[in-house]
C-alpha cells in the first residue's frame, strides 16, 4: 500500500511540476500537419495565461478525450496555437478567466508569435499584447513542445 502512495504522489509531483512550467499545444486548422515554414505559432509568455479562443471559437471543445486529458494535465487553455498564415482574433485568458478584448494577430507563415503582458500600477489592470517571438525569447513550454 505504501508503495502505491508513494507512486501516486510522484506521478503527481511531475504533473505539477510540467504543468508549471509546460502548457499544451493546439492545432487549430483542419486537414494534415503542415511543414513548420507553412504554418505560424502562437504562444504566451506565462504559464498563468492561455488561448482562450481563435476567430470567435473556443480553442478547447471537449470533443474528445484528449482534449480531456489536456484540461485535467496543463489547464483550461491551450498556452501554444498553430494557425495558418492570415489574420486571426485570439482571446488571451490570465489564470483561467478571459477578457473582454480580442487583439488581432496578423500572422505569416514561419513565424511565431508572442502574447505578453505587464500589469500597469497606475490603472490596475494587466496589459495585453502581441509581438513577433525572436528566437531568444522560446518560452520554457515551447522547448518542450518541440515548437
Amino acid at each position: 500500500m505504501k508503495t502505491k502512495l508513494k507512486m501516486i504522489l510522484w506521478m503527481t509531483a511531475v504533473v505539477i511540476f510540467l504543468s508549471g512550467c509546460g502548457g499544451y499545444h493546439k492545432r487549430k486548422y483542419d486537414g494534415p500537419e503542415l511543414d513548420r515554414s507553412q504554418v505560424s505559432i502562437i504562444t504566451t509568455d506565462d504559464q498563468f495565461i492561455g488561448i482562450g479562443s481563435l476567430d470567435g471559437k473556443k480553442t478547447i471543445e471537449m470533443t474528445n478525450p484528449a482534449d480531456f486529458l489536456s484540461v485535467v494535465s496543463w489547464g483550461q487553455y491551450p498556452r501554444t496555437i498553430t494557425v495558418l498564415p492570415g489574420e486571426h482574433k485570439i482571446l488571451p485568458c490570465m489564470r483561467g478567466h478571459c477578457g473582454e478584448n480580442w487583439i488581432d494577430v496578423k500572422a505569416e507563415p514561419g513565424l511565431s508569435y508572442i502574447v505578453k503582458h505587464q500589469f500597469e500600477k497606475d490603472s490596475k489592470r494587466y496589459r495585453i499584447w502581441v509581438d513577433k517571438q525572436e528566437e531568444s525569447e522560446r518560452t520554457m513550454h515551447q522547448k518542450i513542445l518541440g515548437h
